[in-house]
């Protein structure tokens, strides 16, 4: 078996809008969606035969004038409604299907076109185009937001302008949908770091570190951004694999899960995690744990401390989450630990451990919460920036109601607090009923946000949004 190498996302090496998007290829989930389609795009644009753009949204929308600019930049050859192609009966052009079309038109515009790509929010492509873990030729993201990226990715390889994420969160406003969305969650985020008198978190759910976003969360460790993170340990784990040079790859639909499951390579949704990858990884974890006497229970973020010490020292040159954070003294909480790697690690550890008449090492989530309690009162203000949502987005939230009836139920001793930055990024809507889609608004509820902070929501893919906020900030110097 032969796949391909996905590759970490480096902003410090991404200079421009294109630099990212082009890195985006090699990542995974949305940000591989893309990238992949931008470069397709740009060789479309490029051949002799130009792409036909087929529209049903306004034309004199922001991102109806933004497809026009495509045609008179010699990009497309013409913007055409469904039912104009549908009755047009050509054949064999390449086109960008941008939004969504009537089944009307829909068996046209999936039989007649040479090779088509797709931009909606709606999962619609061509019937057996998208695969499990296979999604090529397609973005499902608002076109609002997907185009006006895509078009200064365009305006560098094939005209040679170059564009900063500062030009394009600038521009994004007028777009509406996602893209304003973007462009509010930029200023939040840009607020509240500026704030010196708060305490920022990072919550991260999902499988962002095997999708290769891992250099980013280490991107706002090292420049400051945040004091503290909260995590699946599954997260952490992954990240350990690419900390200590290790690698994973993109899934190939041509090799069916029985066969990868023969092999060891196992799947997340469009990547690969070989076995043997964290058969080393639990080999690291396991010289750091044979460092503990026992004598005491220990607490994630004190596992996770010693997990980046040992880093630090055996993999000098190679960048790490867990690493980044023991360097910075930025502490780990892993709230959900034994739903994971490390957990399992753990626990096999101490049966071995037993087996040695060792005494086993104990967690204390206890001595994490009250931690959690000390980082939130010990500042003014705290805020959350959160990837997803599950465990780790609610561990965090959960210290304003957990203060709330300390004090009500011990008597008052501790000084009461909301978080008055909340900015967050996860596709899914209150609709659902789950944690994932709870608004800020809801949290205000649960006396958990403050009435007048500072909030964003963007309905999004992460990996499609959160490199070019982080580079944003980068790029303005607030941090």
């Amino acid at each position: 078996m032969e796949f391909e190498e996905l590759k970490s996302l480096d902003l410090r090496r991404c200079a421009t809008v294109g630099d990212i998007v082009d890195g985006m290829r090699r990542c995974a989930f949305g940000a591989r969606m893309l990238g992949e389609v931008a470069g397709t795009i740009h060789e479309m644009v490029a051949a002799k035969r130009k792409p036909v753009v087929i529209y049903s949204g306004l034309k004199n929308s922001a991102l109806g004038l933004l497809l026009q600019k495509f045609v008179k930049r010699q990009w497309c050859a013409r913007i055409v409604l469904p039912s104009e192609y549908a009755k047009a009966k050509t054949r064999g052009d390449n086109v960008i299907v941008v939004g969504a079309f009537s089944e009307r038109n829909a068996e046209a515009i999936y039989k007649r076109p040479a090779r088509a790509v797709f931009i909606n929010p709606f999962d619609m492509a061509r019937p057996g185009q998208i695969k499990d873990g296979y999604f090529p030729d397609a973005v499902f993201a608002d076109p609002r937001y997907v185009m006006p990226v895509i078009n200064l990715a365009l305006m560098e390889w094939v005209d040679g302008k170059s564009s900063s994420v500062r030009s394009l969160i600038q521009n994004l406003a007028g777009y509406g949908g996602l893209a304003e969305q973007v462009a509010r969650g930029a200023e939040a985020l840009r607020s509240m770091i500026s704030d010196k008198n708060c305490c920022r978190f990072l919550t991260v759910s999902g499988a962002m570190t095997v999708g290769k976003m891992d250099l980013i969360i280490c991107d706002m460790i090292e420049s400051g951004m945040i004091h503290a993170i909260t995590s699946t340990g599954a997260l952490m784990a992954h990240g350990l694999v690419s900390s200590i040079g290790l690698k994973h790859y993109k899934y190939d639909p041509k090799y069916n899960d029985t066969e990868l499951a023969r092999r060891k390579l196992n799947r997340v949704t469009d990547t690969l995690e070989p076995e043997t990858n964290l058969d080393t990884v639990e080999e690291v974890i396991g010289e750091v744990i044979d460092r503990v006497d026992g004598s005491k229970p220990l607490s994630p973020t004190v596992l996770n401390r010693l997990i980046g010490k040992h880093l630090a020292e055996r993999y000098p040159n190679d960048r790490g989450i867990l690493k980044s954070a023991f360097l910075r003294g930025v502490p780990v909480f892993v709230p959900a630990f034994v739903d994971s790697e490390l957990g399992n690690d753990l626990y096999i550890h101490n049966l071995k451990r037993k087996r040695r008449g060792k005494r086993p090492i104990l967690m204390d989530l206890e001595q994490d919460s009250k931690r959690l309690i000390e980082l939130v009162t010990g500042a003014k203000r705290f805020g959350i920036f959160s990837i997803g949502g599950g465990v780790p987005r609610n561990s965090v939230q959960n210290v304003a109601p957990l203060i709330e009836i300390i004090n009500e139920r011990l008597g008052p001793t501790l000084p009461n607090r909301r978080f008055t930055y909340g900015i967050r990024i996860c596709p899914d809507k209150p609709h659902y009923g789950h944690l994932s889609g709870c608004t800020y608004s809801e949290n205000e509820s649960w006396r958990k946000a403050a009435k007048d902070g500072v909030y964003a929501e963007m309905l999004a893919d992460a990996t499609q949004v959160w490199p070019f906020l982080v580079k944003y900030i980068m790029e303005t110097g607030v941090a």
